[in-house]
């Protein structure tokens, strides 16, 4: 008897253990907001919510310059992409993988790898617009 009440014990444990949540996860918060490009909503990108190292990044779609999802709390650099699809660069070598069209970020670099834009997301809703010049 005293064997069972010790598997229950330790089992019962280690559901409540497991339940618990992780302390050092950050907390989501609602992001929304409105992206334009050269003052005309961005048909389609996608827009990055980098965080510091141990929390990911987060990609949300941009479709008719709107965007929306949930986001770590917590400073973010935001990073903005759009793409279309180009000729392949020339390189001399032939063949059906060598004649693909390559995607191509029209924004420039300033929006995206080069972002120093940051954003702090608070607990709750947070909205951000964001103005973006292919120039």
């Amino acid at each position: 008897m005293i064997f069972w009440k010790s598997v229950f014990t330790v089992t019962f444990a280690m559901f409540f253990i497991g339940c618990s949540s992780n302390s050092s996860e950050k907390p989501y918060s609602s992001v929304k907001g409105k992206v334009t490009l050269d003052a005309s909503p961005l048909a389609a990108g996608k827009i990055t919510f980098e965080g510091t190292a141990g929390v990911p990044a987060v990609v949300l779609d941009i479709k008719n310059g709107v965007y929306e999802g949930s986001v770590p709390q917590g400073t973010k650099t935001v990073r903005i992409t759009s793409f279309k699809l180009v000729p392949p660069p020339k390189t001399g070598m032939t063949g059906e993988m060598y004649d693909k069209p390559v995607e191509q970020n029209i924004l420039p670099a300033r929006f995206n790898t080069a972002s120093k834009d940051t954003k702090e997301i608070k607990a709750g809703s947070n909205e951000y617009d964001f103005a973006v010049e292919s120039k």
